[in-house]
């Protein structure tokens, strides 16, 4: 993408670094559904709550065997997880207390999500099936089969009953879950799906897949119809997700970089890089922000900004700058450099096209090392 294009800032708030041992790398990461906190499954078998705002961790899980899927109950009052140990757990919130086993699949849990009203509970393995399962009564209501590999992304529609299924064999499910009947069976991406993410009126999906493209798919009816495929990564696609107005999707890959869409023609606006491949993105509610798991344990915030918003102040002090021909104010202009800096965060002065008009003003004031600039 020519820079000329690029019309929006993504602004990033560090909520925890990178991990300094492997104990601590994210696996899985879910947002609760008011964005107050997020879910986070740690290499150590811990599952963490942390607060949006402050990174601060305010819950902690512990379990016996690796977490390998993570989701909120809509309710607000559970946590469900899935492991290694091929069982799904759920937990309450507020004290840490697992509260059920659900038991019936026959490899680990790969996907979780709950329908909207939080009564049911559906899981992906890698036995190849899903499972729908009570939450009040702690039952399996019904198994759906037809996958041939691993199921590694589920969604249920948050508008519809129905539930949406993605496969390391390529193909992407579409099922009833009050019978479980397969209403819909679609193979448009070349390899694994891993990834599928609704709008949050349920009109329009999203796949991200190891093909190294996201298809955008028309929800509306009964059967998802592909409407446009996006082929920027350069890497496999491991999640996509929407801003809950629809203005703008966020996608990750392998390949560390993350993008942020226009849903508006699906015109890339946006980009930015992770440390590692990017695992999880989940969009804060009712605000242009999101957050982002990467392979080294980093979580990230980052608010969706107009570009030139970022950059302007900059440049209007460059202008100030240039125009002190005389460098009579020289030392104003030097405290007002240092007073916009202090108002951004590292992550922030680091962008390169940030970093650059920085860098003019610091050469035009005469801070750049061995440059010392004379005032008369």
């Amino acid at each position: 993408m020519d820079s000329e294009e690029v019309t929006l800032f993504l602004r990033p708030k560090t909520l925890r670094p990178r991990a300094e041992h492997g104990s601590e790398i994210t696996r899985r990461l879910a947002m609760n559904h008011v964005g107050r906190m997020i879910a986070a499954a740690m290499q150590d078998r811990t599952i963490r709550l942390f607060d949006v705002q402050s990174g601060e961790e305010i819950q902690r899980f512990v379990d016996s065997y690796l977490c390998t899927s993570v989701a909120f109950s809509p309710r607000g009052d559970i946590v469900a997880t899935g492991g290694v140990d091929r069982v799904i757990k759920l937990w309450d919130i507020r004290t840490a207390e697992r509260l059920a086993t659900l038991e019936g699949h026959t490899y680990p849990i790969l996907s979780l999500s709950f329908s909207p009203d939080g009564d049911r509970l559906v899981s992906g393995s890698g036995d190849t099936t899903l499972m729908i399962w009570d939450i009040d009564s702690r039952n399996q209501l019904c198994q759906m089969k037809g996958h041939s590999l691993y199921v590694v992304t589920v969604q249920w529609d948050p508008q519809r009953d129905r539930i949406v299924s993605g496969g390391v064999d390529g193909y992407i499910g579409v099922w009833n879950p009050n019978t479980g009947e397969r209403v819909d069976w679609i193979q448009e991406h070349r390899t694994a799906v891993h990834a599928v993410r609704f709008t949050s009126d349920g009109s329009v999906l999203a796949s991200g897949s190891s093909d190294r493209t996201i298809l955008i798919w028309d929800a509306t009816g009964d059967s998802l119809r592909p409407q446009r495929r996006l082929t920027d990564h350069t890497g496999e696609v491991r999640s996509v997700a929407f801003s809950s107005d629809g203005r703008y999707m966020a996608s990750g890959s392998s390949d560390k970089d993350l993008f942020v869409w226009s849903t508006d023609g699906y015109v890339r606006s946006g980009e930015s890089t992770t440390y590692s491949e990017v695992d999880g993105i989940e969009w804060l509610p009712d605000k242009h922000a999101f957050i982002t798991a990467d392979g080294t344990g980093a979580i990230i915030r980052w608010d969706v900004q107009v570009l030139e918003s970022v950059l302007a102040p900059f440049k209007n002090l460059l202008s100030e700058i240039e125009a002190d021909t005389t460098h009579a104010r020289h030392d104003e202009l030097v405290q007002k450099f240092n007073e916009l800096v202090s108002q951004h965060d590292p992550e922030v002065l680091q962008d390169k096209r940030v970093f650059y008009v920085m860098w003019q003003c610091k050469r035009g004031l005469g801070l750049l090392k061995g440059k010392p600039r004379r005032t008369l």
